[in-house]
């Protein structure tokens, strides 16, 4: 278990609410010969956006097996893509482009088995690939923590050189997806670091509501979260380090973790140790993940502003979510709820999931 010492102070009491609301949609099923059925929903507002998540329990069951793999499936995907990876070794000097000169006059930056290069088609002003190892497809079991620090540490250095050399370039995040179910073209695992002059949507929203509850009550929104979390105790599911990781009261994505770094100014200032214990976090999650079936996720890590001290009202963190499987029937879980309304289901309350989560950070 976490050891419980609270960011805030013992003796400064959280001023979070958490709201939910009972819901109940009632018809007559033909499943029960046209008797009336009852099934029953909880709406949870998010703590500090208000963001409304749908809990829809005792459907865990039927909905796991859109997570699980065609295994036949993936294999062909594995052969059918090998050939024409640009990750793979020996691929990566003459298929993968080179950071300019202000960037990296090297070209390209390698640690361990992991390469950082641009990306062929870039998403934002900045955008650099950070190739995960030789492999071509690895299990989420198989990302392992010193392979997950290399990326990060990778990561966060192309960053620094692409913020020196685009000081401009003030919001970053470092990405990932994994299958093509998560959005990932390419199998071979990578991550995305990503920088633009203007902040991405969801971290702005945060950012301005972190703000926010910063000047009302001169407290640190997440620090206050950690503390109630740890009090409650049915979410939070470890602590490495100056890492804590929970499940979020409201998720947005299906089996949701978070991870807070506490008290850093930016995703710049993360030291090698916070690094590890991202990773070392990360790999706990994946096993998780593993473990249930699932292997395609998404995962981002964000912060305030680079370069500014946010720490006062927000710190660095990484969000992960489950993602449905590669699988032939092509069911996607994007669909027009989450993707024009903003609202989104989960199928088991954090809090039933947290309690196995928590089992593989003891």
């Amino acid at each position: 278990m976490p050891r419980k010492v609270f960011p805030n102070g013992p003796e400064r009491g959280p001023v979070i609410r958490l709201e939910k609301l009972a819901g109940k949609a009632e018809f007559l099923s033909p499943l029960r010969a046209f008797g009336r059925e009852v099934q029953e929903f909880e709406y949870r507002l998010d703590p500090l956006t208000g963001h409304v998540s749908v809990i829809c329990r005792g459907r865990s069951s039927y909905i796991m097996k859109h997570f699980s793999q065609d295994e036949e499936l993936l294999e062909q995907l594995i052969r059918s893509s090998r050939p024409n990876c640009p990750f793979c070794p020996g691929a990566v000097e003459q298929k993968t482009p080179k950071f300019p000169p202000e960037v990296a006059p090297e070209g390209r930056l390698r640690l361990g088995d992991c390469w950082a290069v641009p990306a062929l088609y870039a998403h934002a002003d900045f955008n650099a690939i950070i190739i995960l190892g030789p492999e071509h497809f690895r299990p989420l079991d198989q990302m392992e923590k010193a392979l997950l620090r290399d990326g990060l540490s990778l990561a966060l250095e192309v960053l620094r050189r692409a913020f020196r050399a685009y000081p401009r370039l003030k919001h970053a995040a470092v990405i990932m997806g994994h299958l093509p179910t998560a959005g990932s073209s390419l199998l071979h695992p990578h991550m995305q670091v990503l920088a633009m002059p203007v902040p991405f949507n969801r971290a702005r929203d945060l950012l301005e509501k972190s703000l926010e509850y910063h000047r009302a009550t001169s407290k640190n929104f997440w620090a206050d979260l950690v503390e109630l979390e740890a009090r409650e105790g049915s979410r939070l599911i470890g602590h490495i380090g100056r890492t804590w990781w929970l499940v979020p009261f409201a998720p947005s994505g299906r089996y949701e973790v978070w991870g807070l770094v506490e008290n850093v100014p930016d995703l710049l200032s993360l030291s090698g140790r916070d690094v590890e214990c991202l990773a070392d976090g990360i790999s706990r999650v994946l096993r998780a993940y593993a473990d249930m079936g699932i292997m395609a996720f998404n995962m981002a890590l964000f912060s305030g502003l680079l370069g500014e001290d946010s720490r006062a009202y927000f710190w660095p963190q990484i969000r992960l979510c489950a993602r449905f499987g590669l699988r032939t029937s092509r069911l996607s879980d994007f669909w027009a709820l989450p993707v024009l309304l903003g609202t989104d289901e989960v199928f088991e309350a954090p809090e039933d999931y947290a309690a196995r989560f928590r089992n593989y950070f003891a």
